[in-house]
């Protein structure tokens, strides 16, 4: 494995790779920088174009094999200017740059298996946590409304541990997208403190699509007139709401419950 040694901060392709800290910089090159060997792996077996990979000098020592990124450049780096790269405090000394795919299918779902609406949820970790419960429970769609955070910001692809690789994201308008999700048949159910029933009294058709809401706000009134179902989770506690994430997880877990008791 030949390694490029790169030893000015103001190469071209250090300053490529700072540009990635930002939506506008991923947007610009169609990529994102990610950080340690577990994630790059994990990209990798998704099947995700690695463009480069990039070490510390302190790093290079650790480094295992890369012989699955046949033909996949490698670049070292002062470890001060490695760190200028990465997001968090405590770097592992190897990222790198991945190519996000294009989607090319629309409103299309490939099966019939669970969609995954969200509108306007802010908090990258929220939406890192929504991911990898999402996949955990069998979505593999989750479509992005307006005013949700960028899926690709760093905090997200840490926190979303792999999932983010796996799963069919797209941002979409919600207005246009849930009609033309029930032309393909699907139900979509909505959540709010009002509704009528609990989320567990629900039967939920195998082509059923979430939505969720604002972590503050919850779901905008313009989405929410477009639904077809409306569930509460029971709180007898005195809380007032749940975590975004945590009232996915109990809502798609909820379907697997029932997908599993017809089988």
């Amino acid at each position: 494995m030949e390694i490029h040694q790169i030893t000015s901060a103001r190469n071209e392709k250090v300053k490529r790779w700072r540009k990635l800290s930002t939506r506008k910089g991923r947007e610009e090159f169609g990529s994102i920088l990610i950080e340690g060997e577990k994630l790059l792996k994990e990209a990798a077996r998704a099947g995700w174009q690695v463009r480069s990979v990039i070490v510390s000098d302190e790093g290079i020592r650790g480094l295992e094999d890369l012989s699955y990124l046949d033909g996949v450049s490698v670049y070292a780096l002062y470890p001060s200017t490695f760190a200028q790269l990465v997001d968090t405090q405590t770097p592992q000394g190897i990222a790198a740059e991945v190519v996000v795919p294009e989607n090319k299918e629309g409103y299309r779902i490939r099966g019939e298996e669970p969609v995954l609406l969200l509108d306007a949820i802010q908090d990258p970790g929220n939406l890192g946590t929504i991911l990898r419960t999402a996949e955990a429970a069998g979505v593999g769609d989750v479509w992005l409304g307006a005013g949700t955070v960028d899926p690709f910001n760093p905090k997200v692809v840490r926190s979303a541990m792999g999932s983010l690789f796996r799963t069919r994201i797209r941002r979409v308008d919600l207005r246009e997208a849930i009609p033309e999700l029930k032309k393909q048949g699907y139900w979509v159910v909505g959540t709010s403190p009002r509704a009528e029933r609990a989320h567990f009294d629900c039967h939920y058709p195998k082509q059923t699509a979430i939505l969720l809401g604002n972590e503050g706000k919850g779901i905008s009134a313009e989405i929410d007139s477009l639904v077809d179902d409306r569930v509460k989770i029971p709180m007898p506690g005195q809380v007032e709401s749940l975590n975004v994430s945590v009232t996915a997880g109990i809502l798609l877990f909820e379907l697997l419950r029932q997908q599993w008791t017809e089988i």
